[in-house]
């Protein structure tokens, strides 16, 4: 009896670890999944995916849900508020940055209640400063975003951090910073683009390419960048390297290659969100005239095999943007 009791309490124990563990695999994936789609710009789809680990209180799918209910209805609504403050209770630096905004709609429609802006405001300033002072870098780039200063983004980037490497660049690009000496801002921005790139930042890498395109750079890295940034699943990368090699005379120097071209436009024409699907489904039928049905076959399992085995598609938009 006591035999068959400890074999049930320990297959229920057994039972019970695993149903927790599925949950737990679950409530990641849906994480995971919902951030992929708001990477896409899809910020309907990616709510209910978002919510599952959000209402198992993880901060990060607090902050993206918030950001996804904001950006669908254009202004704070009283549900988004509710996730910020969760994510911002946990110390989510961004979370409190958007709820010190005094621009927001909610303000003026009523619909915020709790803190003030300015009680959220003083807050992320004295969290994120605390946080800068012992070397961390998001800390660093939120106070460059809250308005402390370009110094602060320059620390994190002189850091190594790519992100805030990558908008240093963008920021220096946009006129931010003194420079004296004819040139020195120009070498600036190839500097920081270029760290970015090589750290492994996918919008540094497609920002680089650009840069390096508009200013005369070398075809070769150029070429380089925009595959690179292609390769680690940045849409807009993704579209030109595919257009780029649908055409031989390309000024890039791809070779051509339409099982490429195909495979690639195929899967941008499956996005739910943004320009990309619109133009991929343009060139889709353009690709077609120029290949066979076994060439598209082909094509379409290439397709799916660089989508089993890179990351999702993404647009890699700034983590506190629009």
């Amino acid at each position: 009896m006591i035999k068959n009791l400890l074999f049930a309490a320990m297959a229920s124990v057994i039972f019970c670890s695993s149903a927790i563990a599925e949950l737990t695999t679950m409530k990641k994936t849906a994480k995971g999944s919902g951030i992929a789609l708001f990477h896409q710009s899809d910020w309907y789809n990616s709510q209910a995916l978002l919510k599952v680990a959000a209402e198992s209180g993880d901060s990060t799918a607090q902050y993206y849900l918030a950001e996804a209910i904001r950006l669908s209805n254009r202004y704070t609504t009283a549900e988004a508020q509710k996730w910020y403050e969760a994510a911002a209770e946990q110390g989510s630096l961004y979370s409190m940055l958007r709820l010190s905004n005094e621009e927001d709609l909610c303000g003026a429609m009523g619909t915020c209640s709790g803190k003030t802006a300015a009680e959220w405001r003083e807050q992320v300033l004295e969290k994120a400063n605390e946080l800068a002072e012992k070397g961390d870098t998001e800390a660093m780039t939120v106070l460059f975003t809250a308005g402390q200063g370009l110094s602060w983004l320059e620390k994190a980037a002189e850091a190594g951090d790519s992100y805030a490497q990558q908008l240093l660049a963008s920021a220096y690009k946009s006129g931010a910073g003194w420079f004296l000496i004819p040139g020195s801002r120009e070498k600036a921005i190839i500097k920081w683009f270029k760290a970015s790139s090589e750290g492994g930042n996918p919008r540094g890498m497609f920002l680089y390419a650009n840069y390096l395109y508009d200013y005369n750079g070398s075809k070769e890295d150029i070429a380089y960048w925009v595959k690179k940034a292609a390769e680690h699943s940045h849409i807009d990368a993704v579209g030109t390297y595919a257009y780029k090699v649908s055409d031989p005379s390309n000024e890039l120097g791809y070779p051509e290659n339409l099982a490429e071209a195909y495979g690639l436009t195929l899967l941008l024409s499956k996005l739910e969100a943004g320009t990309a699907p619109e133009d991929a489904n343009r060139l889709l039928p353009e690709l077609e005239k120029k290949m066979s049905p076994e060439e598209i076959k082909k094509a379409t399992e290439f397709s799916k095999d660089w989508e089993r085995s890179h990351a999702p598609l993404s647009y890699f938009d700034p983590i506190y943007g629009y």
